[in-house]
């Protein structure tokens, strides 16, 4: 009798331990598929995602290279208003259930604001093609830098993509740049991203956030003056109340660029009269114009757009930015980066 019990009691023992055992298994497969479960989904979100944004991206640089092609390639009114400023076509772009919006900040002084539509490249000044006066202007006005400093800093800049006989003499950068603790070369070339600028002397991340918008490294140096800002009209050595005046004449009678009733200048040539004409100009300020068109710093077209899509999936909050740049000309994507 004590046998028999003895042998149900380890019978009962070695049912327990395989039930155990069995159950830590159950336990171990559950978390195992319940891992990759998680994972597969996080795949499949992150191909939704991607899916999304290069499908605005692909839509938005078609609705532009259509908006272009309609005007011949000439920057219109009508381009101006759809490209620039367009919510109804581009603050929402969908994707099965899932939505993404192309728009860019509009930097005013102390405040920024959101505009639905793209970037015109060619507002901003080429750093590949500036000259120092230009460059310093902008930098003291931009970053609020005193005279001396945004000197430097425009050297730094210019000294960055010159080789040979262009580089700056006296300017002793190879010395700074192999001194890092984590020395590199100058690049001694043109500027192949605007992200470079941060390994530039002199630069951080505040002025490049600050600068981002008023450079670019897109064009051929002119700059549109229907889609140029304030800061960089006065860059380009231009009078404030004759800036005051092209600013006026562009934006309409609402007073406010991207809208139906805006003015665009279609030729260089006739700046100065169309200016006139509407606003009346000194001799100085006539000079000026006509000073900027000898030199081809000044242009009334544009071929290079920048996509800024921000998309987010349905249920999620957490959203995924990618900025590309579209060459309207050439008709492809030339720059594509994600954050």
């Amino acid at each position: 009798m004590k046998i028999r019990q003895s042998r149900s009691g380890m019978v009962l023992i070695f049912a327990l331990w395989v039930l155990g055992v069995l159950s830590i298994l159950a336990v171990s497969v559950a978390v195992g598929i319940r891992q990759k479960i998680f994972l597969v989904a996080r795949l499949d979100e992150r191909s939704r995602m991607d899916y999304l944004l290069q499908a605005a991206v692909k839509k938005t640089a078609g609705y532009i290279h259509m908006q272009m092609e309609v005007s011949t390639f000439q920057f219109t009114p009508t381009v101006k208003m759809n490209l620039l400023n367009n919510a109804g076509e581009l603050s929402q772009i969908d994707l099965g259930h899932d939505s993404a919006g192309v728009g860019y900040v509009v930097p005013s002084g102390k405040d920024t604001s959101l505009r639905w539509g793209v970037v015109d490249e060619e507002s901003k000044i080429n750093l590949n093609t500036t000259d120092p006066v230009t460059l310093t202007n902008l930098l003291t006005n931009v970053l609020s830098l005193k005279d001396e400093d945004a000197v430097k800093l425009a050297r730094s800049l210019l000294d960055w993509r010159q080789f040979g006989e262009g580089e700056i003499t006296g300017f002793f950068s190879d010395d700074y740049y192999s001194n890092l603790q984590y020395p590199y070369p100058k690049k001694s070339a043109a500027f192949e991203s605007l992200d470079e600028i941060l390994l530039v002397k002199g630069m951080n991340k505040q002025m490049y956030d600050k600068l981002i918008h008023y450079v670019t490294i897109y064009g051929t140096g002119a700059v549109n003056i229907n889609t140029a800002s304030r800061e960089v009209l006065e860059a380009l050595g231009l009078a404030d109340t004759l800036v005051d005046k092209i600013l006026l004449v562009r934006r309409g009678k609402d007073g406010i660029d991207g809208t139906p009733d805006d003015y665009v200048f279609l030729r260089t040539f006739e700046i100065t009269t169309d200016l006139n004409a509407a606003m009346g100009l000194n001799l100085d300020e006539a000079r000026a114009i006509d000073a900027l068109n000898m030199k081809g710093l000044l242009g009334t077209n544009s071929f290079y757009f920048t996509i800024e899509a921000t998309g987010k999936l349905e249920h999620r909050s957490r959203s995924k930015l990618v900025r590309a740049v579209y060459s309207s000309r050439e008709d492809r994507i030339v720059y594509w980066k994600e954050r």
